[in-house]
């Protein structure tokens, strides 16, 4: 049988199609991930879905507004629209950091932030801020409308909880009051565009006295999703930012890694490069030069 295509016009459109034709209908937004899957696939003579959904185009899954405090990002919003666009770049340039660094241009242009999470893989550059910043993905049905925070959502290597008719329709995420000193970096390969080996995102505040207000910090391809480090977060606050301080929380965050996904051969090259990156990001978060 012959993979269905349709394109729709409006959310509710989108809703229908989702709840006729049901759990063998895959939604295509960018397609960056999605075509590459299929294409395997089809090479490798395995099933392919009855139905692609297209959500690309929709308004309501490409608009990027300020919401009683709060930022709502469309999933279908590109990466290169989170890279440029002056409301990310004032309300939460850490997420427009994170956004210049996810594959070429010409990926950016097609990759939207709904489809890296639904792809939800452990190293997804878009996931990791969005964790970090304890984002909210607004998920909607014909049986209803829910909200679970993204670090929620997935809950495996390239899994979700979405249930059968439902859709990432948006992203919601707090705008900190105070201005945010912000990190992101990942560890690939080779210096080029490449899947990370390790990403960390970390956004921090600094109270008038150089006390650290507020921290928060999620790492990526260490565990199996992208998570918070919240004792790191914990052991930060209300402290002044120096290099022994720093040092300790990247030392924290390895044994975090360890305690979650135990110590595999991997661990060899990741709980020492963990380490360093954790310090060198809140150094450099701080407004620190030293290089990696």
């Amino acid at each position: 049988m012959k993979t269905r295509y349709l394109a729709a016009r409006s959310l509710e459109e989108a809703l229908d199609h989702l709840d006729l034709y049901g759990e063998g209908t895959r939604i295509l937004a960018g397609g960056t991930d999605l075509m590459i899957a299929l294409r395997s696939a089809y090479r490798e003579g395995k099933a392919l879905p009855d139905t692609l959904l297209d959500v690309g185009e929709l308004p309501d899954c490409r608009m990027i507004r300020k919401e009683d405090g709060r930022l709502i990002l469309g999933s279908a919003v590109t990466f290169r629209t989170l890279e440029n666009h002056p409301i990310i770049k004032q309300s939460l340039p850490l997420l427009a950091a994170a956004a210049a660094l996810m594959g070429s241009v010409q990926v950016r242009r097609l990759a939207t932030i709904g489809g890296n999470v639904g792809t939800a893989s452990p190293a997804g550059d878009g996931i990791t801020p969005l964790v970090a910043c304890a984002a909210e993905a607004q998920l909607f049905s014909k049986n209803g409308n829910r909200t679970l925070l993204v670090s929620e959502l997935i809950s495996g290597p390239g899994r979700t909880r979405l249930a059968a008719g439902e859709l990432i329709h948006s992203f919601s995420l707090k705008i900190p009051q105070q201005p945010q000193h912000y990190f992101f970096h990942k560890i690939m390969r080779r210096q080029a565009v490449a899947i990370a080996r390790m990403n960390l995102a970390v956004q921090l505040a600094l109270e008038p006295t150089g006390r650290i207000a507020s921290a928060w910090l999620a790492a990526g391809a260490v565990f199996p999703t992208p998570r918070r480090l919240n004792k790191v977060e914990e052991s930060l606050v209300g402290q002044v930012p120096e290099k022994k301080l720093f040092e300790e929380a990247g030392r924290m965050a390895a044994k975090a890694m360890l305690q979650v996904s135990g110590r595999r051969p991997s661990m060899a090259y990741k709980e020492p490069a963990l380490e360093r990156l954790v310090a060198w990001g809140l150094e450099q978060a701080c407004g620190g030069t030293r290089e990696i």
